[in-house]
């Protein structure tokens, strides 16, 4: 049995190869631009193997795996100047993202799931396998628009963030970050870290839209806090999903010190894609 996806990742694939091209075709690339290229090659090689996976869920974990890259990309992106190659690959990155992220919320079916069941009754009809969402519509940005410092100039509006908001007190809760532990950060289809947060495995869940106060542990003795409220919830007692349980707790506010922490820290692990 092959991936289910295999044609979408080979699209994507061949899409990817153009962007590399791009941001290739400079012969003075930055240094900063060609760590971005190592991400998109790492990506294609992802999609790669989801194109001969032999099962949907080692398919889904690659498209996952290349989407986490893809992501890492864009946040980077975000701190790289106006270098021949970035718009192009921009909007590639865009569209390519588009076609997979559908893949990653269709549900895995195991391949011994449809044998069994016209053994055990040969009569009953197979159950339709749902369709997978439509994907988030993403409209990459003009050539010029992103300029280098944009993010940065958009942090003196965190402060009114941090203060407490009018539902009352903001519950504590501490996220440790490593280089392999199932808590990581997340961001969308913007790249932007500041719009994204942090994706917290647990199964103490808090309720959606739980204003919080976090304080995120990194390697290397360095921590932040930052005010947030739950976004997403990974309910610990559906035995069927894909992923870890857990909560993604989005920013409402990170400064600039923080938000290069982060940065810091995603170059070198990317993290989660998620986007409502």
């Amino acid at each position: 049995m092959t991936y289910s996806g295999a044609a979408q990742a080979k699209t994507a694939r061949e899409g990817l190869g153009k962007a590399l091209e791009a941001l290739q075709q400079d012969p003075n690339i930055p240094e900063e631009v060609l760590a971005v290229a190592q991400n998109i090659a790492r990506a294609v090689g992802g999609l790669f193997e989801a194109e001969h996976a032999s099962s949907e869920r080692d398919g889904k974990a690659c498209v996952k795996t290349s989407l986490g890259f893809l992501s890492q990309t864009l946040a980077l992106l975000q701190d790289v100047g106006d270098h021949p190659g970035i718009a192009t690959a921009t909007e590639v990155l865009a569209k390519s993202m588009s076609m997979l992220y559908p893949l990653t919320t269709a549900p895995s079916i195991p391949p011994a799931a449809a044998p069994q069941a016209a053994m055990a009754a040969p009569s009953q009809p197979a159950m339709p396998i749902p369709a997978a969402a439509p994907p988030p519509t993403f409209t990459a940005p003009a050539p010029q628009a992103p300029a280098p410092q944009a993010p940065r100039q958009a942090a003196p509006a965190a402060p009114p963030a941090t203060a407490p908001y009018r539902g009352g007190p903001r519950t504590p809760v501490e996220a440790n970050i490593g280089a392999t532990t199932e808590s990581n950060f997340y961001v969308g289809f913007s790249g932007e870290v500041s719009e994204g947060g942090v994706f917290l495995s647990t199964y103490e869940v808090l309720a959606q839209g739980t204003h919080v106060q976090m304080l995120v542990t990194l390697p290397g003795g360095f921590q932040f806090a930052a005010p947030g409220v739950v976004r997403f919830v990974r309910d610990p007692m559906d035995f069927s999903a894909d992923s870890e349980p857990g909560m993604g707790v989005q920013f409402e506010g990170l400064d600039p010190k923080s938000r290069q922490l982060v940065m810091r820290f995603i170059a070198k692990r990317p993290p989660i894609f998620y986007d409502e």
